[in-house]
């Protein structure tokens, strides 16, 4: 068969948009049963044809639905899914479900995370560079025991997943340590009170960052003098 002919062939049995969002979907539910426990439903709701809902079918304290906005950045996703960009649609899904799991189960996102071993490329690469690179003089500075704030701050970060706080000369950061890298999140100025930014990253997660942002906004409201 010429290679055009096969082209065409496997273009006709392409999933269109909508079945390759309904793998995804599919995906999710898997993942959150086989990864955390999680027993999920993932739906668009005709009436909100913009949001992906999805619901724990658990007994849980916290909301039973979670609204997530499909922005076009998700849509692009689904659309190399759709083209079948190999391992995508493991990763992606597992990502979401991570989030997913943030907020309904974390000590379960936390052991996940803790149990996720390092892709052995980066491994091999990390041990090149123990051996070749100098020591770097590490950035971040310990907290005294005057730093009853500060401490309190990131022991409040810390019961998220996967986040913690850092310390430079400048700034203190609330970042979240995954497998592959290292997340900034926040910033908090030393210098100025109530000065802070929240990045990208963190306004993506959706309902997490609705109980993370009240957690610095008060401590970026603290005096530096009780820092």
């Amino acid at each position: 068969m010429k290679k055009k002919q096969l082209a065409k062939l496997k273009k006709q049995f392409r999933p269109s948009f909508e079945g390759a969002r309904k793998q995804l979907f599919d995906k999710m539910i898997e993942k959150a049963a086989a990864l955390y426990q999680l027993h999920i439903r993932v739906f668009i709701d005709p009436k909100q044809p913009n949001d992906m809902m999805i619901e724990l079918l658990d007994p849980t304290d916290r909301d039973q639905q979670i609204k997530v906005p499909l922005d076009d950045n998700f849509k692009t996703v689904v659309k190399r899914i759709q083209n079948e960009e190999k391992g995508l649609l493991d990763r992606f899904s597992e990502n979401l479900v991570e989030e997913i799991a943030s907020y309904w189960s974390p000590d379960a996102a936390r052991q996940q995370a803790s149990t996720t071993p390092e892709p052995k490329k980066a491994e091999a690469k990390k041990e090149v560079a123990k051996k070749t690179e100098p020591k770097a003089e590490p950035k971040v500075e310990t907290a005294t025991a005057n730093d009853s704030a500060l401490t309190a701050f990131s022991e409040q970060i810390s019961a998220f997943p996967k986040f913690a706080v850092n310390e430079t000369k400048d700034q203190i950061e609330v970042v979240e340590q995954t497998a592959k890298e290292t997340r900034l999140l926040a910033t908090i100025s030393k210098t100025e009170e109530n000065s802070f930014t929240i990045e990208t990253a963190l306004e993506r997660k959706y309902k997490l960052k609705l109980d993370v942002i009240p957690v610095i906004e008060a401590f970026a409201k603290t005096p530096l003098s009780e820092r």
